[in-house]
């Protein structure tokens, strides 16, 4: 059995963004010279349920072969299906597949104390990211009828919706670039980081 842990969450946060429809960065967005894991210099709060999340990743492992020994055909693959596994656990994605938008909002903040300095971060990231979302479905759609065509009958597990995996990345990432200035570390790397931030997606960070 595959251990999870709390910073297990931030971990699969940062592989998620491989899997989704992502905005090229402007060319301007070189990434800072630093070694610096971003996700260190803000400790965002634990949004999803851990142990539903550890559950998923038990079913999905990234990278790693499944029960008859067959390994994902993409990294995309598993992180779409852990984070499709994890929206259906929460109730987001209703019995059809379809996004509840008023849950979606509920688990990502009911996590929250009344007093929480990220209520509002949270709330912002997850309209914003759900609208995002909606605008994309037509490309999630395409994407999963290329990963079925490609599939065919030799399929060796289950075509996810990369929206699921978009929305769980999206919303972290958001949280975490939007991370309250008393919050924050005062480390050098991490303040060329939230410079780079101020102009640039977080996703250029990764390239």
């Amino acid at each position: 059995m595959n251990s999870f842990n709390g910073n297990s969450i931030v971990m699969v946060a940062m592989l998620l963004l491989v899997a989704t429809v992502v905005t090229a960065a402007p060319n301007s967005c070189a990434k800072p010279d630093t070694q610096t894991d971003p996700f260190s210099c803000c400790t965002i709060p634990k949004l999803l349920d851990l142990a539903v999340v550890g559950k998923c990743f038990e079913q999905y492992p990234i990278d790693q072969p499944d029960a008859n020994g067959n390994k994902p055909a993409t990294t995309s693959q598993q992180t779409d299906c852990m984070s499709e596994c994890i929206l259906n656990a929460t109730a987001i994605y209703n019995r059809k597949g379809d996004l509840n938008d008023k849950k979606l909002n509920n688990v990502f903040l009911d996590s929250l104390p009344k007093n929480s300095p990220w209520l509002s971060v949270v709330r912002d990231a997850v309209k914003q990211c759900g609208d995002r979302a909606a605008k994309q479905e037509n490309e999630f759609k395409k994407a999963m009828a290329v990963q079925k065509k490609a599939a065919g009958a030799k399929a060796t597990g289950p075509v996810c919706n990369p929206e699921a995996s978009f929305l769980v990345d999206c919303i972290h990432t958001t949280v975490f670039s939007n991370c309250p200035s008393e919050l924050r570390s005062t480390a050098t790397d991490c303040d060329a980081i939230w410079k780079f931030l101020k102009n640039c997606p977080f996703s250029a960070l990764r390239q």
